[in-house]
């Protein structure tokens, strides 16, 4: 039977917990998903979504890694509004409407989409932060 050397042991258990170390961090990635709707924002001024204003939008994740928004709609094509690495349980980009009518706004991690949220924009007036949309 052949002799197993202390350095050969330590070597062969250093590797296992590396191989176990790798399969977690790996693995982790693949649970990572938004939890819930998005949160579209609401400006300061109003309490409706105007084309031209700026909305913080945000929704919560369960692991860090990259989260990316959409906006989409009947007759419209499918927008990335952006992309933020997730910081805690957390992600968020600013949201400017383009388009008047309904939008299905929606996030997704690790290819998981989050519930969709749909919303009314309206004309907006003004820029920004500074902006008044009425129904």
């Amino acid at each position: 039977m052949p002799r197993i050397t202390r350095t050969r042991l330590t070597g062969t258990v250093l590797a296992a917990v590396a191989a176990a170390l790798t399969a977690t961090v790996l693995a982790a990635p693949a649970q990572a998903a938004p939890q819930g709707k998005v949160d579209p924002g609401h400006g300061f001024f109003s309490i409706h979504h105007g084309t031209g204003c700026s909305y913080s939008m945000t929704v919560k994740v369960n692991a860090s890694g990259m989260v990316r928004f959409y906006d989409a709609g009947r007759g419209h094509r499918t927008r990335l509004i952006g992309r933020d690495q997730a910081r805690g349980a957390m992600a968020a980009v600013t949201w400017t409407p383009r388009w008047q009518g309904l939008h299905k706004l929606y996030a997704e991690q690790n290819g998981v989409k989050s519930a969709p949220v749909w919303v009314r924009v309206t004309q907006g007036y003004g820029s920004g932060g500074a902006c008044i949309a009425f129904p």
